[in-house]
């Protein structure tokens, strides 16, 4: 009978010690099992379809918050606002009677101008970078539509 309460004290005052290494040695699984499970999501990750085609999101930009306003197909807007036709090829700007520049462009588009509104609460920067890459890679003001390689219908 001693033995056993003898063993029973034993293992009682060892058990908490051995609890803690227990609970260290599950905690040291989990966090490397986290780590690893981090590691396999980033190597797989695969760029979704929308960050594959840079100019694709620029036109989908322009044509979500530009075209309301300002063509690019053509010289006369018939629009609200100056058209954007061969905006880097242009000596000047259609209303500030400056070089075109994309600086310009950027700060146009975030806080806007007299009638323009501004863009900066729904744009982020890189979105008006790249709106102003689909803008600046039209060859000779093409339409927003032709502009899509992967649009085949004739305007």
């Amino acid at each position: 009978m001693i033995g056993k309460s003898v063993a029973h004290a034993l293992l009682r005052a060892a058990s908490p010690l051995m609890a803690t290494r227990e609970v260290a040695r599950a905690l040291r699984s989990c966090t490397l099992a986290l780590v690893f499970a981090a590691m396999l999501t980033a190597a797989d990750r695969r760029p979704v379809p929308w960050e594959k085609n840079h100019l694709r999101i620029g036109q989908a930009l322009y044509r979500e918050n530009c075209v309301v306003c300002h063509d690019i197909d053509r010289q006369q807007s018939k629009k609200l606002g100056p058209s954007f036709y061969q905006l880097f090829q242009r000596p000047q700007m259609p209303i500030a009677k400056m070089k075109p520049s994309r600086e310009y462009i950027k700060v146009r588009v975030k806080f806007g101008g007299a009638l323009m509104p501004a863009f900066r609460r729904w744009l982020t920067d890189r979105d008006i970078d790249t709106l102003i890459d689909y803008m600046a890679s039209l060859p000779g003001g093409s339409s927003p539509s032709s502009a899509n390689p992967g649009n085949t219908t004739p305007r």
